[in-house]
Parts: C-alpha cells; sequence; structure tokens
C-alpha cells in the first residue's frame, strides 16, 4: 500500500490536523482527513489517481503559511514524541519573545 502524510506540525488534540492519500485496495486513491490526532473525527474521499488525489490537497486542503509539512517517515515522528519527558515539552512549547504563536 502506497501512503503519503501530512501534518500541521501540532501536538496538541484540539488544533492537530493530519492528511493521508492512501491506495486503497481496489486500485482508488483516498484521502482521509483527520482532526484532533488518531482518536479524532474523520472525512474519507476517493479518487481514480495518485495525481488527483494529490493535487486535491495541494490545492484545497494544505496551506503553506499554516506550517504544513509532508511527513516522509511517519514512526520517527511517533517515537521522538514519546521520548520527549515533561521539561521536555516544556522546553519545546516555549515561543522566542516577538514572535505569535498562533502563526
Amino acid at each position: 500500500m502506497n501512503e503519503r502524510k501530512w501534518w500541521n506540525g501540532r501536538w496538541s488534540r484540539l488544533v492537530r490536523r493530519d492528511v493521508f492519500v492512501r491506495n486503497a485496495a481496489d486500485g482508488r486513491w483516498q484521502v482521509e482527513l483527520r482532526r484532533g490526532g488518531p482518536d479524532g473525527r474523520q472525512r474519507v474521499r476517493s479518487f481514480e489517481t495518485e495525481r488527483e488525489a494529490v493535487g486535491w490537497v495541494e490545492s484545497t486542503v494544505l496551506d503553506p503559511d499554516a506550517g504544513w509539512r509532508e511527513i516522509r517517515d511517519a514512526a520517527v515522528l511517533s517515537v521522538r514524541k514519546r521520548r520527549m519527558g515533561k521539561s521536555d515539552s516544556r522546553r519545546a512549547g516555549k515561543v522566542a519573545q516577538g514572535l505569535d504563536r498562533a502563526g
């Protein structure tokens, strides 16, 4: 199964968004839009080709100014987050003076 994934760069369940493009067993391509992490709400849309699916995601869903990035190895991302202790996660969440947290 071929898969591509994008993530909006936010860890919080309230603002996290994930987008998956997958090759389904029937040969069609599915786009899964997920809100709130693994246990969040999801919507699925089907396309005939990968090109159509990725094109729709890039033109409709992804906003380059909102911090979206394509994740190449999702396993590495989840391991890195689990290894982070409480003090590390507090440090990682700090914002330099003069920067907007929401931006």
